[in-house]
């Protein structure tokens, strides 16, 4: 993006953007603002009236949600062009993607059709599947033959191959998952040279966020081998390189590779004893990270991005408590479950 005046107009429409981000203080007020109030402040009016089921209720809260996403996004792509706008649309393509989830999944275990289309998020044309066309699909393997047509080329015809070869979703999701960030480090490595190197420290901090969790999980929890969890990370993270990566995947115990990593990593997950802490703790990351690239990088692009990975966290937060006060759940399990109360370690 060489062009001065919308590089100048995007750090400024970020920055104003910025000021819709929710701080702590707010967050906690969630919890007690009436419910309708708080379902007018985020377009889902009239929502705990409608008698929704738990399923339609999910949905209904997630849709109206990423439609404000998707609305901001369509804002800041207005002064864009070439490989910055292309990468801030590729990023948007993850809400995509959770269609085509859904709509394995639904290949997978025979559900109706009107069940599976139910169950898809609408999203701008720019990212869109062609819903229509792969819901009349026999299976799997033709669902994924069709989508090469698309956009999703890449990712299709990877996540094909593995289907082919290990018929099971698991392996599915991972390959969908794989394919998408080395994706976006492609588009980041595209982009202008100056634009480069703030975009991919950004990036491989969210590659972090997803290296430490996975490998955590694939090798304790599902007992992979050292080569089959290698195998499925995602390259050039900040911190957790391929050298790296290579000795935590061959370690046993979860205290031995916390230890193991670089500071100030370290440090900062030294009270972790469980993958979930490492994972909300790795989130904590990752937002004060994007907080200084939105505030500090000269990079317009990079603010940009910075921004809707934090919008996105706002959301799902909010979209924990207005879910969790519809079921009237109880006020310790909403806080869990939007991370509220959670001590934030800087880096």
């Amino acid at each position: 993006m060489n062009n001065t005046i919308n590089q100048a107009y995007l750090k400024t429409r970020a920055s104003v953007m910025a000021g819709q981000l929710i701080d702590a203080t707010e967050v906690e007020s969630y919890l007690h603002t009436p419910l309708q109030q708080l379902e007018k402040m985020f377009g889902l009016e009239g929502l705990s009236e409608r008698g929704l089921s738990d399923a339609e209720l999910n949905r209904t809260i997630e849709r109206g949600l990423i439609n404000t996403l998707m609305n901001e996004l369509s804002i800041l792509l207005r002064p864009l062009n070439g490989s910055a706008r292309d990468i801030l649309i590729y990023w948007s393509r993850k809400f995509e993607l959770y269609n085509l989830k859904a709509l394995i999944r639904g290949k997978l275990h025979n559900l109706p059709y009107d069940q599976i289309r139910e169950s898809l998020h609408i999203l701008p044309a720019l990212i869109s599947l062609p819903h229509e066309q792969l819901l009349r699909t026999e299976n799997v393997p033709e669902l994924l033959r069709q989508l090469e047509q698309t956009p999703y080329e890449g990712i299709a015809r990877q996540a094909r191959r593995v289907f082919e070869e290990k018929n099971e979703s698991f392996s599915l999701d991972v390959t969908i998952d794989h394919r998408y960030y080395t994706g976006l480090l492609k588009h980041a490595r595209a982009c202008d040279s100056a634009e480069q190197p703030p975009l991919l420290r950004l990036i491989g901090s969210l590659i972090d966020r997803q290296n430490l969790p996975w490998l955590l999980r694939y090798r304790l929890n599902y007992m992979l081998s050292p080569t089959e969890t290698y195998y499925l990370m995602i390259p050039s993270g900040r911190q957790l390189q391929s050298d790296l990566l290579k000795q935590l995947v061959n370690m046993q115990e979860i205290e031995q590779m916390l230890e193991a990593l670089p500071a100030p990593l370290n440090d900062h997950l030294g009270e972790c004893t469980n993958i979930m802490e490492v994972e909300l703790a790795m989130g904590e990351r990752l937002s004060y990270q994007a907080r200084r690239c939105l505030s500090f990088s000269p990079s317009a692009v990079t603010r940009a991005l910075a921004y809707l990975m934090l919008r996105e966290l706002d959301l799902k937060r909010v979209f924990a408590i207005i879910q969790g006060r519809v079921l009237k759940l109880d006020e310790a399990l909403i806080r869990q479950a939007a991370d509220i109360n959670t001590e934030v370690r800087h880096v």
